[in-house]
């Protein structure tokens, strides 16, 4: 039995290790399953601990300790910004506020002067109301999610942007059909490819943007539809991604993701004649979570804030969602943020008939 523990802990330790991977390395089958599974490791430690305990097999006892301490930190980071253990050289999405005067110097004086106007919102002695934005994100599941209930949550939340994952026409005409254009007027659909990853992707809006592009990221995915809103504090860029899952091709998984940086970038350009935007948001299905080390490179790369976990109060699984008793166990729905946004309240949105739960976002600009 003891053997048997030593094994137990050894195949564990193995793979929590995968987290500690170079980005990029990560680009392979099952390593990207397994790493989005690190956080259910705690359920087989707790096993293992009590069955060490039992029989006094003290040293697997103490391994196992060690190894489910940390598991329970990783999940903890979620509640507190705690500092990464055995850390990978990455912030884990958290904005590096130690730098920020250093990482200010570098942006170029638009941006400098658009977070000068966010700064001015939020304070109180400015005199403006700081500006709210609510988000929602939701993965269709090919199309097959209630329409109704979408629209229920969009009117009852006060939705002011709507991503959608997995859309397809079926579900876009029954969108239309129960009032959505009536609710969000404006509409954003990536065009249909051979890339697709389960359906198109898709943006609707209550406010009229500026701009918009059906595909503004050269992604070997569902195309990336992107628009800009024009509000006091400065141009907001909006995106609903959906990278490829590893099912589809770990290259392509890892590539998607990695280009995702790019949404953040002032080479990714709107028109000649517009600035680039103060701020941006990205939402949508990820097929990653923050365990997996080239996620967390692309925020770090793209200056990126993930807004679960920027918010400290837990975290916000969203896969898989069934009506089953089984909760979701994994967050791979993202809501990704630039610096001078500030999540102020976030919470999982259940809708029938898709696998995914959406997230809800009530953001401060």
């Amino acid at each position: 039995m003891n053997t048997l523990l030593w094994i137990l802990l050894g195949l564990i330790a193995l793979w929590m290790a995968l987290r500690f991977l170079p980005a990029g390395a990560d680009w392979h089958r099952p390593l990207v399953e397994l790493i989005a599974l690190i956080d259910l490791l705690a359920v087989p430690l707790l096993a293992i601990l009590v069955c060490a305990l039992v029989i006094q097999a003290w040293p697997q006892s103490a391994l196992a300790m060690i190894e489910l301490t940390l598991v329970t930190l990783w999940r903890l980071q979620y509640r507190f910004h705690l500092p990464s253990p055995m850390g990978s050289g990455h912030k884990d999405g958290l904005l590096d506020t130690k730098n920020q005067a250093d990482a200010d110097a570098d942006i170029p004086e638009s941006h400098q002067s658009n977070r000068d106007i966010t700064d001015s919102a939020l304070a109180p002695s400015a005199g403006h109301p700081a500006l709210s934005l609510k988000v929602m994100t939701l993965n269709c599941r090919y199309g097959k999610a209630d329409a109704q209930s979408i629209l229920e949550q969009v009117q009852s939340q006060n939705v002011d942007v709507l991503a959608l994952q997995e859309v397809n026409s079926t579900l876009l005409t029954r969108l239309r059909k129960a009032g959505m254009r009536q609710t969000m007027p404006y509409l954003v659909e990536g065009p249909q490819t051979q890339n697709d990853n389960g359906g198109r992707n898709a943006l609707f809006s209550r406010r009229e943007p500026m701009w918009s592009q059906p595909a503004g990221l050269d992604l070997e995915a569902s195309a990336v539809p992107i628009m800009l809103l024009h509000t006091q504090a400065g141009t907001i860029r909006l995106a609903s991604v959906h990278p490829k899952s590893p099912q589809r091709g770990a290259r392509q998984w890892g590539l998607g993701i990695e280009r995702l940086a790019l949404l953040n970038s002032e080479k990714l350009a709107a028109a000649p004649d517009m600035e680039s935007p103060a701020f941006t948001i990205i939402m949508g299905d990820c097929n990653a979570n923050l365990h997996h080390p080239t996620f967390r490179a692309m925020l770090e790369s793209g200056r990126l804030c993930d807004a679960s976990l920027s918010l400290s109060r837990g975290m916000h699984p969203t896969f898989p969602h069934c009506q089953a008793l089984l909760p979701p166990l994994i967050e791979i729905d993202h809501i990704l943020v630039s610096q001078g946004i500030r999540i102020t309240s976030m919470k999982v949105m259940k809708v029938p008939l898709t696998d995914h739960c959406g997230l809800l976002a009530q953001l401060c600009l």
